[in-house]
């Protein structure tokens, strides 16, 4: 498959992941200036009988057609960008994630502390609410699925599992298809998710087993478990406040129906519990322009705030903070100085900090800077204009 060009676009340039659903290949788009990464996900369905292709391919269409949209929805779930059916066999391009897997964080006997998890907690939840708000269930969450994207940081959702179906669709005698192997990952696989009836709760179960995983420095399948309730026995192996632990132990209920519904409810209870101790979470605004501003920065460069055109206009991520502050993220190429704002250097970016009256009141600014150096000209002229000006006030004082 290496070397292969799928669509006379996508040329494969290595393996990175196989399991019993399909291969993950890394590809370069030649329809892209530079050749871009993307990852290209191969599904080859189980049943070689071609009248289960039709229907293969209409479950295929819907599950790309969910991916695609949960992609545009939050930038923690990767971008679809193309599904292409070839030679019977079905492949999904999507965007490339720089980063490593949750699986190289959370390793055996290494213990996060109780704001790491909670943390990490909090992020998985925060992109999960988003998906579960459109009804879909990922259904495979586990440290391997879960990717810490090196730019920010943050946890990306990836490999969603029922567009995994595809490759366990088969066909009886009398026409009627199955599925017929589950789709989630033992340990992290609730009960009802194992006799294919997964739910919203199911993925929360999941995301509890990984927080109790990275807790304790214990897999699931080390984990001891209460031989009449089936509840996971963890709270005596770590020292964790009540309120996290009381979180959790909601999270991972045997039974779904005593869980936490979905990831908002998940989401809401750890905010109750540890939310003083959490960051702000991010919240997406659209930016609109202000009035023209200038100012001289310490270099010496003069940089005019202009009013944005409307093709600046974009969206940001800000996050607002106890002490109502809005944080914005803009390209600038030197660092003015404005009236009542700071200034943040960041690896790309300037983020301009800008004092709100209120934590729902979102700063709606866009600016755009353009630079030039003062020559020594002016700068001339400008000093012997403040020395005349100050010599006519002392000849009007001191007559």
């Amino acid at each position: 498959m290496v070397g292969k060009i799928l669509r006379n676009r996508y040329k494969i340039a290595r393996q990175i992941g196989s399991g019993g659903f399909g291969i993950t290949y890394l590809a370069e788009d030649a329809d892209l200036p530079g050749k871009p990464l993307c990852v290209v996900k191969h599904f080859r369905p189980k049943n070689s009988d071609r009248s289960a292709l039709p229907i293969a391919k209409s479950l295929f269409d819907k599950e790309a057609s969910t991916l695609y949209k949960l992609g545009q929805l939050h930038d923690q779930i990767p971008q679809l960008f193309a599904h292409f059916e070839e030679n019977d066999e079905f492949y999904l391009v999507q965007e490339f994630i720089d980063g490593h897997t949750l699986s190289s964080e959370l390793y055996r006997d290494k213990q996060l502390s109780e704001l790491e998890v909670s943390h990490l907690l909090l992020n998985i939840l925060d992109v999960l609410a988003v998906v579960h708000q459109h009804g879909v269930i990922h259904r495979d969450i586990k440290p391997p699925n879960l990717m810490r994207r090196h730019r920010d940081g943050k946890i990306v959702l990836i490999d969603f599992g029922a567009v995994k179906e595809i490759s366990t669709l088969t066909i009886d005698e009398q026409g009627q298809t199955s599925v017929t192997v589950g789709i989630g990952s033992s340990g992290y696989m609730p009960d009802e998710q194992a006799n294919g009836k997964p739910k919203l709760g199911s993925d929360v179960y999941a995301v509890g087993m990984i927080g109790i995983q990275a807790l304790t420095g214990l897999p699931p399948s080390q984990l001891p478990e209460d031989a009449d309730t089936g509840e996971i026995i963890w709270r005596d192996l770590v020292q964790v406040s009540d309120g996290l632990a009381e979180v959790l132990n909601t999270m991972v209920k045997p039974h779904f129906s005593q869980r936490y519904r979905s990831a908002e409810t998940a989401l809401q209870g750890l905010l109750h519990a540890v939310g003083d101790a959490l960051p702000p979470r991010p919240t997406r605004v659209i930016l609109s322009a202000t009035p023209p501003f200038s100012g001289i920065s310490e270099s010496g460069d003069r940089s005019t705030i202009e009013t944005a055109a409307s093709d600046r206009i974009t969206i940001i991520d800000t996050a607002s903070s106890s002490n109502s502050s809005t944080f914005l993220e803009m390209a600038m190429p030197s660092d003015p100085i404005l009236a009542g704002a700071s200034l943040m250097r960041g690896e790309t970016s300037t983020a301009i900090e800008h004092p709100i009256s209120s934590l729902n009141s979102p700063m709606l600014v866009s600016v755009r800077a353009r630079t030039r150096r003062l020559s020594p000209q002016v700068l001339v002229l400008g000093i012997a204009g403040i020395g005349i000006a100050i010599a006519s006030i002392w000849r009007a004082e001191f007559p």
